[in-house]
């Protein structure tokens, strides 16, 4: 299965959401693969920056391109891939996905891209909006959730808290899952009532 992690945006929390979620996979006993296609390359930062510290990350990071993007996902295994923002990758990435997520941040500039990245996603491809960085209390997340039912958006029910442990927690093992454990439930439910899974 492939799950590609996009947004026309960048800095909404397409790396941390693609590593994390991998990590939520392994905690189940779940293969699970990055493939960082972004040009970036953030995942492979992280994963070069823990193999440095001495603790390197439980699964793989590998680069990838239009070649390796037009290659099915191993059986079994969950390829997430850390998609760029525009482009033949892009393209190439969300037209070979089982599932899109798409990051966003409650600001109504991020929204308006994660609308456009829904929109670039071709027909047949399930795909949802996961609300990252989001700080609950606020009127713009209140107005960001208005708009995405109003809207009749596909988003998740959980949503990332900013945090500052996030945010630390790029180039290290995290010791806990900050919510991405709820968005894997609601993914592999979302994957089985696609019939994918």
């Amino acid at each position: 299965m492939r799950v590609v992690i996009a947004n026309a945006k960048g800095g909404v929390g397409k790396t941390t959401t693609a590593v994390m979620l991998a990590f939520a996979m392994k905690t189940r006993l779940l293969e699970a693969t990055v493939l960082d296609a972004d040009p970036q390359a953030s995942a492979t930062l992280w994963a070069s920056l823990a193999s440095e510290a001495g603790t390197p990350l439980p699964f793989d990071v590998v680069p990838a391109n239009l070649v390796t993007l037009g290659h099915k996902s191993p059986e079994g295994e969950l390829e997430l891939v850390d998609c760029p923002p525009s482009g033949r990758t892009f393209d190439k990435a969300v037209s070979s996905a089982d599932f899109v997520i798409v990051p966003s941040s409650e600001s109504s500039t991020d929204l308006q891209q994660s609308w456009a990245t829904l929109e670039a996603i071709p027909e047949g491809v399930p795909a949802a909006i996961l609300l990252c960085r989001a700080e609950e209390r606020t009127r713009a997340y209140r107005e960001a959730v208005n708009a995405l039912t109003t809207l009749k958006s596909p988003r998740f029910d959980t949503v990332i808290p900013k945090s500052q442990y996030l945010k630390n927690a790029f180039g290290h093992v995290p010791d806990k899952l900050a919510g991405y454990g709820e968005v894997l439930s609601e993914l592999l439910e979302a994957l089985v009532k696609a019939g994918i899974r």
